[in-house]
């Protein structure tokens, strides 16, 4: 089964958004048991939960991501991903440099979906309010959609 790894900054709100919707993206389109997915964040605080607004959010997907807790990016997870998708450039450059090695599996999941470099950003609901968590679970989903037959 090929792993895939999505990456935020504290893994609370567009990574943990970004695996569910593609779980649930996989199982609809017949896909479960091909993939497998995770999310991490570079500058998380293991075990936090989902914020309440990303959990709302996701609520109009038919998702319950309540039991969801941060992890913070590592090695392993690295070496056993099959592709890692961040959600910015900055996300993409922090693995690299730590991680150089790891460049031909590493790209913003805008990137991966084929968008111009100017537009490989999925911007930071942290602090805003619901509407902007559910605009932002819209973007991602509409991404997830393109990645799915490159994969």
């Amino acid at each position: 089964m090929k792993n895939i790894v999505f990456v935020c900054t504290g893994n609370t709100c567009r990574s943990p958004m970004a695996e569910a919707l593609f779980k649930s993206i996989l199982e609809a389109e017949g896909y479960d048991g091909k993939f497998t997915c995770s999310s991490a964040g570079v500058y998380a605080f293991e075990g936090d939960n989902a914020t309440y607004e990303a959990i709302q959010a996701m609520t109009k997907f038919g998702i319950d991501i309540s039991e969801h807790y941060a992890r913070t990016l590592n090695f392993e997870m690295i070496k056993n991903a099959y592709i890692i998708l961040t959600m910015t450039r900055n996300h993409k450059r922090m693995i690299l440099d730590v991680y150089p090695e790891s460049a031909d599996k590493v790209f913003t999941l805008k990137e991966y979906a084929g968008y111009t470099e100017d537009d490989w950003d999925i911007s930071d609901p942290f602090g805003y309010n619901l509407e902007v968590y559910e605009a932002c679970a819209e973007e991602i989903e509409t991404v997830l959609l393109k990645i799915l037959d490159r994969l």
